[in-house]
């Protein structure tokens, strides 16, 4: 170890202390300038402190350009030109293994972030009036048909009707409708056009939902219970008759593919005599129509008798003389005939075409004397309301009344005659 940092004996030699000298005399000027001890110093800042270092450069960018490689800095591997190409002006270029790997990539600058005004959205819109609608719906404007299904009305159809529009509008149109012809409001009585508004959105969509075919059994009661609430809505529309036969119809369409599909109903009682069974007692109690407006009913069917050509216009005649005839005896076999509803039901598109077609006058004929049956009968229907609270008399016996005032707008001159009993109905206090 001595001899590592320090002479030795050797060192002081007179051979070594020779070469020693002679290699010192042949230095030259400049040799001596540049010779340094071996043991000199590290070089100071003025400071007195030790220069540091300069930082070393990145020494690995596998994936980065030519001149970040060569710079040895770290390449941010930008396309088609990194940042730091970019700053410098300098063609940015890149091994050919990664212009076939990546590709080129252009960052374009983020656009500008802007608020809509309002929120796009495919969902209907509703107002607080809707709301309104909705609630006088669930509280006293729902049908009473079926009979005995109040709890369906007030509970499982406003439930189906969040899934189903076509639903929910005919709600909010019947409840509107009920409004405008029952309140006392002015306000309210602007509202048919809303009520419009909400049927036709209500069709519209219940028609493609029948187009494309039912779905689910929830589908299936929602498209009844719109047939139902738009049916009660075309009572309170002056020319609604047509439409009214139509729901009556699109109920036994729904309900027959519901049934072969062996789909649950929500609704109780919804076929046939069904429906009436609950109130046999108070039929059975209710009072005989007047004698004299029932034998008048049935002489002036058996007038119009030769005008009957086609089998629309003889079957349609032959039930309403049976409804008439039942009259005479008993105010419950009167209601109970629902042939009558079964033959609109069943009836054939041609003949549910010509029965309703306005240019045919004796079919016009016949629907005055069908309105003018239901309302000789206004008391025997009040049974149908049961302990639901029923509108006002007035009220129940202008609703239907209106067709029949349409329908005598209507009338032909030469066909007055057969006209003189539905005439004297609408008189007899039986309408608004």
């Amino acid at each position: 170890m001595e001899g590592f940092f320090g002479n030795t004996q050797a060192d002081a030699s007179p051979d070594t202390l020779r070469a020693s000298s002679s290699s010192r005399a042949s230095l030259t000027p400049n040799d001596t300038a540049r010779e340094s001890p071996p043991e000199a110093p590290i070089a100071k800042a003025d400071s007195g402190q030790i220069k540091k270092r300069g930082r070393k450069g990145h020494s690995k960018s596998r994936t980065g350009c030519f001149n970040c490689k060569k710079a040895r800095i770290k390449c941010k591997e930008n396309r088609p030109s990194c940042d730091y190409c970019a700053h410098r002006g300098l063609q940015c270029e890149w091994p050919e293994i990664q212009i076939n790997q990546v590709g080129i990539v252009i960052r374009n600058p983020m656009p500008e972030l802007t608020i809509p005004a309002a929120p796009q959205s495919n969902l209907p819109v509703f107002t607080m009036q809707d709301f309104r609608f909705f609630q006088h719906f669930i509280s006293s404007a729902y049908p009473h048909h079926p009979i005995d299904n109040d709890w369906q009305w007030t509970h499982d159809v406003p439930s189906m009707a969040c899934d189903f529009d076509f639903l929910l509008h005919a709600m909010l149109a019947l409840s509107a409708s009920d409004l405008a012809a029952n309140s006392d409001d002015s306000n309210d009585m602007k509202l048919i056009p809303t009520s419009i508004m909400h049927r036709i959105k209500s069709i519209e969509s219940l028609n493609k939902a029948v187009a494309a075919g039912i779905k689910s059994w929830q589908q299936g009661n929602a498209m009844i219970a719109t047939c139902f609430t738009l049916l009660f809505q075309s009572v309170l529309l002056n020319d609604g008759l047509s439409e009214y036969i139509s729901f009556l119809r699109g109920i036994l369409t729904i309900g027959m593919q519901m049934g072969q599909r062996r789909m649950k109903f929500v609704f109780e009682r919804l076929w046939g005599n069904e429906q009436l069974q609950s109130r046999d007692a108070e039929l059975s109690a209710a009072p005989l129509i007047n004698e004299e407006v029932v034998s008048a009913a049935c002489r002036s069917f058996e007038k119009m008798s030769p005008l009957l050509k086609t089998k629309t216009e003889i079957g349609m005649y032959g039930l309403l003389l049976s409804m008439a005839r039942s009259l005479v005896t008993s105010s419950k076999e009167g209601k109970s005939d629902i042939c009558l509803y079964q033959l609109f039901m069943m009836m054939p598109h041609e003949e549910f075409r010509e029965f309703t077609d306005s240019k045919n006058e004796v079919c016009q004929l016949l629907q005055a004397h069908f309105v003018a049956m239901q309302l000789i009968m206004t008391p025997i229907s009040r049974v149908e309301w049961g302990k639901r609270k029923s509108p006002t008399e007035m009220q129940t016996e202008g609703r239907t009344g209106r067709w029949l005032t349409t329908l005598h707008n209507a009338m032909p001159p030469h066909m007055r005659g057969y006209y003189e009993w539905t005439l004297w109905v609408e008189k007899a206090n039986y309408t608004n």
